[in-house]
């Protein structure tokens, strides 16, 4: 997230030729307070256990392979991919929009 604040302070500047060196203080907080608040998710959910090598939200039943665990499943797209492809595409558009 850190990247997008820094591609969106770039955005700023370049196109929109304001600085916005008040919002510095935001950008660390964004950064840092976003994930921590959806990273409780899974905690409520009770979704959190053994899933791999990767991942810490369990994608089996009771840590059983013939089950799958349809809600794990979604959280880990949700709360990983969702936000990793939303960033990378608005940090996409600004960078194009940038250089244009």
């Amino acid at each position: 997230l850190f990247t997008v604040c820094l591609i969106f302070h770039l955005f700023c500047l370049a196109v929109c030729l304001q600085n916005f060196k008040k919002l510095e203080i935001g950008y660390v907080l964004f950064s840092i307070l976003f994930p921590l608040l959806y990273s409780w998710i899974p905690f409520i959910h009770n979704s959190f256990g053994i899933a791999g090598a990767w991942c810490w939200i369990r994608d089996w039943k009771d840590d059983c392979a013939t089950q799958k665990y349809l809600e794990g499943i979604i959280e880990q797209f949700v709360l990983w991919y969702g936000p990793l492809f939303i960033s990378l595409t608005l940090s996409l558009i600004a960078v194009f929009i940038i250089l244009i």
